[in-house]
C-alpha cells in the first residue's frame, strides 16, 4: 500500500512523463518528490523496482543524475490497491483511496463495477472432494456491538442470532416459543419458578459442553446494572443450578410471559469458561457462542461467519457468510445489484427493480417521534404535543417520501391489515392547540440516525408550514444510543420494530435505553412499570391483549409519541436462492438460505 501511494506520487511529480519512456533526474529531486531523504529515496526507488514498477539506473555521486522509468499503469495500479483492501474486509478505505488517487472517472466506474460484481455467491473446491459455498453480502449498516447484553439495534440482534443459541427460540409467525437449547420447561401455578431442561450434548464454539452453569452465568451476567438488557432478568431472585443439564430460577414476582423473555438475544447462552473475552465486548475478542455459524473475523469493516457443524440444530446449508459493511457516502458511490446478491432493503440505499428477481416484504414497525417529557420546555405543554400530532400529514409522508414508508400509523402496535385513513391529521386543530399552548417560536431539536435523514427534512419542511420550528441533527449509530445525547434531545425520530411481537414492545416500555421509555419522566416510568405488571401477570393471551391496550392507551392519552408511518423492510433474491424468508427483525437467517445450481 505505501509503495503504491510512493509510485503514484512519483508519477504526479513528474506527470509529463509516460510509461515506458526513461527520463533522467537528480537523486535530490527523486527524494523532494517521496518527502524523504536521499538514502531513504533509494530504498523506495529499489523497492519499487522488486516489485515491477519501476526500471531504475542510480547516478554516480551526488548531484549526478539517475535514470527513472515507469512501467506501472497508474489506473490499474489504482483499482488492484483498492481491490485489496475490499479483500481485506475495508471497503471505506477502499472508497476513500479511489477518491483520493483517481483523477479520471473511468477509474471509478471501473472499481464500482468490479464490487458490484465482488458480491454474491460463490464456490470453491477445498481438498479433493469438498465444494464450499460462500455468500458475500453488502450491508449499509454499521455493527455497533454483538455483546448480546448490550446489543439494542436490529442488525446486531439479528447477527447475533446466527452465532448465539438461547433456552428457547421465537416460533416464526405464532409469537409463541419452541425448544432451543431447552428440550422441555415448566413454571410454578403463580409463574414465579420456571424450570428448564437442556439437551445433551450441545457445544459451543470452542468446543466445550453447554450445562446450567453457563445459563446461571449468562442470565447473572446480563442482570448487571450496567448492561443495556438488565430489564430482562430484574424479576429474577436467585438462579439454581439444580444438575448439569438442569437450571430453576425464581421471580420476585409472577410473569406468565417468562419463556418467552429466554428466547430474547439478550438472554443468549455464553461460555462461562470463555469470559468477557468470548462475548465480543472486549475489543479484538471474538465471541463464542452455540449457534449455527461461528464468526471467523470480526473488524469494523467485515464479519466472517463460517458454518458451525457441531450445532444441535439443523446445519446451515451455507458454509461461510462475509457481511461486508458499506460506508455512508451519501449517495456519492452505489453499489449496484448483481445477480448472485441477496439483498435486505431496509431504507438506507437505492436499488434497481430486476424483473427476474423475487421479493419478499414484511411490514417491521412504525417510524415515530419520541417527546422528551424529562426536560423543561415546550413538550411539558399537553397542547403543544397534541398541535404536533395533528400537523402531520401521514398520507403525504407516505406518497412523497416511498419506500419504506408504507401506511399511515395510529399507535404502537401493528394493524393485521394498515389501512390509508389519517384521522389524526387536522391543520385547523393544531393550529388551534399550537395557540393554546402559548409556543413562541423556539427551536426543538430532532435527533435522528442517517437512515431517516430524509425524513427528518420532511418532518422539518411539515412542521415549518405549520409553524413549528425543528433543528435537525443526524447522529452516528453509537452516537445516538449515549446517554447525554438522549437527555439533550427533544425529539427523537426512529424506528421501533414491532413486528417481533409483545416481547419486543415491552422492552420499549421497560428498557432504560430505548427512546420510548428514555423520554418519559420518573413518575411515568413508575406508571408504565406499574401496568406492564399487570400486563405480565395475565394467564389469558385475550386479557394480556387488553392490558397491553390499557398501557397504550395511557401513553396516547398524553401524546407521549408522534406515530407517524408503517414501515417495511423487503428482501431481494435471485431465483437460485431457496431458504429466503424475513425474519420477524426483518432480516433473513443464514443457516435457511441454499443455493439451486443449474441441472
Amino acid at each position: 500500500m505505501k509503495l503504491a501511494e510512493d509510485y503514484l506520487r512519483l508519477r504526479k511529480a513528474f506527470s509529463g512523463r509516460k510509461e515506458g519512456e526513461p527520463f533522467r533526474v537528480t537523486i535530490d529531486g527523486l527524494s523532494g518528490a517521496l518527502y524523504c531523504t536521499p538514502r531513504n529515496a533509494r530504498l523506495i526507488l529499489r523497492k519499487m523496482e522488486d516489485a515491477g514498477m519501476i526500471r531504475y539506473a542510480a547516478g554516480r555521486g551526488r548531484g549526478h543524475l539517475s535514470e527513472v522509468t515507469f512501467l506501472a499503469d497508474k489506473r490499474e495500479l489504482v483499482i488492484r490497491e483498492a481491490q485489496q483492501f475490499v479483500k481485506q474486509g475495508d471497503v471505506q478505505s477502499a472508497l476513500i483511496w479511489v477518491k483520493e488517487q483517481a483523477d479520471e472517472p473511468e477509474v471509478r466506474e471501473r472499481f464500482m463495477d468490479w464490487l458490484s460484481r465482488y458480491f454474491g455467491y460463490r464456490t470453491e473446491t477445498v481438498g479433493e472432494d469438498r465444494m464450499m459455498e460462500t455468500l458475500r453480502l453488502p450491508i449499509h449498516r454499521p455493527i455497533v456491538t454483538l455483546d448480546p447484553a448490550d446489543a439494542m439495534y436490529a442488525f446486531d440482534t439479528h447477527m447475533i442470532r446466527q452465532i448465539h443459541a438461547t433456552l428457547v427460540e421465537p416460533e416464526i409467525g405464532t409469537g409463541k416459543v419452541c425448544p432451543g437449547v431447552a428440550h422441555h420447561w415448566e413454571s410454578s401455578a403463580d409463574a414465579c419458578r420456571w424450570t428448564f431442561y437442556l439437551r445433551k450434548g450441545v457445544t459451543f464454539h470452542d468446543g466445550t459442553e453447554l450445562t446450567a452453569d453457563d445459563v446461571k452465568y449468562s442470565l447473572q451476567r446480563v442482570q448487571q446494572a450496567s448492561k443495556n438488557h438488565c430489564w430482562l432478568v430484574r424479576d429474577i431472585v436467585e438462579i439454581h443450578a439444580e444438575s448439569r443439564y438442569m437450571v430453576r430460577i425464581e421471580l420476585r414476582q409472577p410473569n406468565v410471559l417468562f419463556a418467552s423473555f429466554m428466547s430474547h438475544t439478550a438472554a443468549s447462552i455464553l461460555s462461562r469458561g470463555s469470559g468477557e473475552s468470548g462475548t465480543g465486548a472486549i475489543p479484538g475478542s471474538l465471541p463464542v457462542g452455540a449457534g449455527p455459524y461461528r464468526i471467523a473475523k470480526f473488524t469494523p469493516g467485515i464479519c466472517v461467519l463460517e458454518v458451525f457443524p457441531g450445532y444441535y440444530g439443523a446445519r446451515g446449508q451455507m458454509d461461510r457468510v462475509e457481511v461486508m459493511i458499506i460506508p455512508d457516502t451519501g449517495g456519492e458511490w452505489a453499489v449496484e445489484t448483481n445477480p448472485g446478491v441477496l439483498v435486505v432493503e431496509t431504507g438506507e440505499a437505492e436499488r434497481q427493480e430486476l424483473e427476474t428477481w423475487r421479493r419478499s416484504r414484511l411490514v417491521t414497525g412504525c417510524s415515530m417521534l419520541t417527546l422528551n417529557f424529562a426536560k423543561p420546555g415546550i413538550l411539558q405543554n399537553g397542547a403543544f404535543r397534541k398541535a404536533l400530532g395533528h400537523a402531520v400529514d401521514r398520507n403525504r409522508m407516505v406518497r412523497e417520501l416511498g419506500y419504506p414508508h408504507a401506511s399511515p400509523c395510529l399507535g404502537f402496535h401493528l394493524e393485521p391489515q394498515p389501512g390509508a385513513a389519517d384521522p389524526l391529521y387536522d391543520p385547523g386543530e393544531a393550529a388551534r392547540e399550537l395557540k393554546r399552548s402559548g409556543y413562541g417560536g423556539e427551536a426543538l431539536k430532532l435527533y435522528a440516525y442517517r437512515r431517516h435523514e430524509q425524513a427528518a427534512y420532511w418532518l422539518q419542511q411539515q412542521y415549518g408550514q405549520a409553524g413549528i420550528r425543528l433543528d435537525v441533527h443526524i447522529l452516528p449509530w453509537e452516537d445516538l444510543m449515549k446517554e447525554e445525547r438522549i437527555r439533550e434531545a427533544d425529539l427523537i425520530l426512529f424506528e421501533a420494530l414491532l413486528s417481533e411481537g409483545l416481547l419486543r414492545q415491552i422492552e420499549y416500555f421497560l428498557s432504560r435505553y430505548s427512546f420510548i421509555r428514555s423520554a418519559l419522566d420518573a413518575g411515568m416510568q413508575a406508571e408504565v412499570d406499574r401496568l406492564a405488571g399487570q400486563l405480565l401477570q395475565e394467564p389469558e393471551p385475550e386479557a394480556r391483549n387488553k392490558a397491553f391496550q390499557r398501557l397504550e392507551a395511557w401513553l396516547m392519552e398524553r401524546s407521549t409519541a408522534v406515530y407517524l408511518t408503517y414501515n417495511e423492510a423487503r428482501v431481494l433474491s435471485h431465483p437460485a436462492q431457496q431458504g429466503v424468508r424475513l425474519n420477524a427483525a426483518g432480516w433473513v437467517d443464514f443457516k435457511d438460505i441454499w443455493f439451486k445450481g443449474e441441472g
